[in-house]
């Protein structure tokens, strides 16, 4: 995996230069196809405009496939070979950084410290840190698989989640009432979820395996919407809030709300 974030920028000149000279030689290389040869020159331009992240993240596997395709001479079968073989090299070596650093840079939101005890807010803290962590894993971890991506999609348990989140730092306090999300329900999914990704992503899947992913995909619905009953319990204090405030009001209106 290449890790783009560290690389020193003292190289970055050199690195940029060196893709420049790179797809400009295979330009003039390939220069009797004029489909190829043309690609390649706009390749090195763009490396010269873009970040060094985006050249190896998009404008080499862009260049390289446009290549390819403008290559007749190696045969469709080669061609799809080829292609595949630069999507593969991609997703293995340039983006799972990427999606690591996605991870990394989950929203912090900003924790109602309103009559809590330095102690309470530190305990809090240490406690709801990690849930932040864990709802944003669990949001990448559901964009892996099209089976995920549909329990997301049916139950809405990202946005119930970041909905229970935004709650309990707006209000501290419900973290008592939540106690089976915080501690069992959210990371329980979050490692179901991991286990199951990392089977789904086996090059060679049994038919024994499909039946357990199957079975894992229940339960991930089924603890999903858990999950969207905590909501209810974080919630149930500002329901019972405006039901009190309703009934106030219908008894201020009388026979004329009748």
């Amino acid at each position: 995996m290449m890790d783009l974030d560290h690389i020193p920028k003292q190289y970055f000149r050199k690195i940029r230069w060196t893709l420049f000279w790179g797809l400009f030689i295979l330009a003039i290389i390939f220069s009797h196809y004029t489909n190829a040869a043309a690609w390649l020159f706009i390749g090195s331009l763009a490396v010269l405009g873009v970040s060094i992240k985006k050249s190896f993240r998009w404008v080499l596997p862009i260049v390289l496939i446009l290549l390819v395709a403008g290559s007749p001479q190696l045969g469709l079968i080669s061609q799809g070979l080829l292609i595949m073989l630069v999507v593969g090299l991609r997703e293995l070596f340039v983006m799972p950084h990427a999606k690591l650093t996605q991870l990394k840079q989950h929203p912090r939101l900003k924790i109602n410290k309103s009559g809590l005890t330095r102690r309470d807010s530190r305990v809090f803290k240490q406690t709801f840190k990690p849930m932040q962590k864990s709802a944003w894993h669990v949001k990448v971890l559901f964009q892996q698989t099209v089976g995920l991506r549909r329990i997301a999609i049916e139950t809405k348990v990202v946005t119930y989640i970041e909905a229970i989140l935004n709650k309990l730092a707006e209000k501290p306090t419900q973290l008592l009432t939540v106690n089976d999300f915080a501690y069992r329900r959210l990371p329980n999914l979050e490692q179901l979820l991991v286990s199951y990704v990392e089977i789904a992503n086996h090059s060679v899947i049994s038919d024994e395996d499909k039946k357990q992913l199957k079975t894992a995909r229940q339960l991930i619905k089924e603890l999903s919407m858990n999950i969207c009953k905590d909501y209810r319990l974080v919630i149930s204090e500002d329901m019972n809030n405006l039901n009190s405030r309703m009934n106030t009001t219908k008894d201020t209106l009388g026979d004329r709300h009748e």
